[in-house]
């Protein structure tokens, strides 16, 4: 029994690294529903130092995905040295797991996304349209 059950767990290791590479240079980009490796990577704007975007190892329900502020949005929202948790919100869109602050990632293609941040106080937004930094 022990080695269908390593066969079956390669085989979804395998589909979930397949489905989540990232545009491919024969034009067929993935589409919708986004695996967890699309999201993960550095991602910049405007000549800024890369957000990134770094997961665990669990598959599933467990699956964690974590961002980080480069050090000059850190000192802007008060962040720096911060990692944010985050989860598969839909299909495009990760969110953090508490609302301190609220952070949704939402992929608009599987290369450019859209940062938005939300603090507890009145006026506290982000809005940050991103690239990949690769």
């Amino acid at each position: 029994m022990k080695p269908f059950h390593m066969a079956l767990a390669a085989l979804a290791l395998g589909g979930a690294v397949g489905c989540s590479t990232i545009a491919r240079a024969d034009g067929t980009d993935p589409k919708p529903p986004y695996g967890p490796g699309a999201y993960t990577g550095n991602w910049t704007a405007l000549g800024l130092q890369p957000v990134t975007i770094s997961a665990n190892k669990a598959l599933g329900p467990a699956a964690r995905l974590y961002l980080r502020l480069p050090d000059s949005l850190g000192k802007i929202t008060g962040l720096t040295g911060r990692t944010i948790e985050m989860k598969v919100q839909d299909d495009t869109s990760l969110r953090s797991i508490n609302d301190n602050p609220r952070a949704v990632f939402r992929l608009t293609s599987p290369n450019a996304a859209d940062l938005q941040m939300q603090g507890e106080k009145p006026g506290q937004k982000m809005n940050l349209p991103l690239s990949r930094a690769d």
